[in-house]
């Protein structure tokens, strides 16, 4: 077996030098739930090192009964506001001021500002949400380094992936590496175009069942919990200048994982795939 050095010769992820930092979290069901705690938790330690810290919860859903046993709810809050009830819940917990928007998300909302870190990490479970997130990225087109960047978590019933970016383009010689490490990443939607494709169920003339559509979206108990801790350490390890991978692939059926480190080589070799319509996320 061919050992894989990627991982040791992996540049960092280099940010933006920043003294204000805005986390979003778009979307506040299945993974967005469990991730809200470890979001605050993050937002707490950065204000306690003399950051600048805005915290947002996106989500124009509501809690329902069959979201309490797999999402981070309880009964008492069926009927709530998904993003209003984790922001009072994790506000009061930890003190931290949270702003929570029970709408859909709207690119807009994001404007760049002077030595600012903005991340979006996206737990949202449909083509359009992700369009819209996708098309901040457009800001960082021309600056150095990019201020924004775009997590993406996603899963099927026992398998799941986060992936970073930062950039559209799909010329792999926008991504040339700085010497103290890697500036920018392509964005989610390009290293898995697929993201982008709308699935049979959130089709508006779908003519699936009740039943059909929770046959689609039944899932593992443990999924969910785990694709966030996972983007969580990515949200850790990006902030701390630590990063060296920028997709993560695992399946819970068999155990197996793997990620893709920032190297040149492999950020190319993503990039080239997709565009010769070649799957990079067997494990």
């Amino acid at each position: 077996m061919e050992l894989n050095l990627d991982l040791a010769n992996a540049s960092p992820v280099i940010t933006v030098n920043y003294s204000k930092i805005e986390l979003w979290l778009v979307g506040c069901g299945g993974t967005g739930s469990w991730l809200a705690p470890s979001l605050v938790r993050l937002g707490r330690v950065l204000c306690n090192q003399g950051k600048q810290v805005k915290l947002y919860f996106v989500d124009h859903d509501h809690v329902e009964s069959a979201n309490v046993l797999r999402q981070c709810f309880c009964d008492a809050e069926i009927g709530l506001n998904k993003a209003k009830t984790l922001a009072l819940r994790y506000s009061l917990a930890w003190k931290m001021e949270i702003t929570a928007i029970a709408q859909q998300f709207a690119p807009q909302w994001i404007v760049p500002s002077y030595n600012t870190l903005t991340i979006i990490t996206a737990c949202v479970d449909n083509a359009k949400a992700r369009q819209s997130i996708t098309q901040v990225l457009q800001y960082n087109n021309h600056r150095p380094t990019p201020d924004i960047w775009h997590l993406d978590c996603g899963n099927s019933q026992r398998s799941g992936q986060v992936l970073l970016g930062s950039h559209l383009s799909t010329n792999p010689n926008d991504y040339h590496f700085a010497t103290l490490g890697c500036l920018r990443l392509p964005a989610p939607t390009i290293q898995q175009p697929e993201l982008l494709i709308a699935q049979p169920e959130e089709l508006a003339d779908n003519n699936l069942s009740c039943e059909q559509l929770a046959l689609i979206n039944s899932q593992s108990l443990s999924i969910n919990q785990r694709v966030a801790s996972e983007a969580f350490d990515y949200l850790l390890q990006l902030i701390t200048g630590k990063l060296r991978r920028f997709a993560t692939y695992f399946d819970l059926e068999s155990g197996s994982g793997k990620s893709l480190y920032t190297t040149q080589a492999s950020i190319i070799e993503a990039i080239l795939q997709v565009q010769h319509g070649v799957n990079n996320t067997t494990i």
